[in-house]
């Protein structure tokens, strides 16, 4: 049985993925440093912004799919990576500006080279969108 990502080895991980420039300056961050696979959340702040007080769909994309990547790095060797291959998003509502949104997701499957997630974004208890994100399991670069 292969090995897969624990520790201070998901973490690490977990804290490149938000490095990411786009996730780095839309703010986000992980609910639980514990646990990085539980998700990620921002504050709907100006880049965020979708110009007339709500959130840009854009934004929530780049949320939900930082979570279906967190999701899926327990699932991942240590040599493995996962990039989206396809997504599937439901908008159903936006978050204010100043509102904090989170960002869960969880794998439903994990198949020798795929990963199928399923993401939801919510605020204050309101589902905003949801996501179904598969991801494609390459070798670590």
């Amino acid at each position: 049985m292969t090995a897969l990502l624990t520790g201070d080895d998901l973490a690490a991980r977990a804290a490149l993925a938000l490095q990411v420039p786009l996730q780095r300056e839309l703010g986000i961050e992980l609910i639980d440093a514990a646990a990085p696979e539980t998700g990620a959340a921002f504050v709907v702040g100006e880049l965020a912004g979708n110009g007339a007080g709500g959130t840009h769909a854009g934004a929530l994309a780049v949320g939900l799919e930082l979570a279906a990547l967190l999701a899926t790095l327990p699932h991942l060797a240590p040599t493995e990576h996962a990039v989206t291959a396809s997504t599937s998003t439901n908008l159903a509502a936006a978050a204010r500006t100043g509102q904090r949104v989170e960002f869960r997701g969880s794998v439903d499957r994990r198949t020798g080279r795929l990963a199928f997630t399923t993401v939801v974004a919510t605020c204050e208890g309101t589902v905003l969108a949801r996501a179904n994100v598969v991801k494609s399991v390459v070798t670590l670069r």
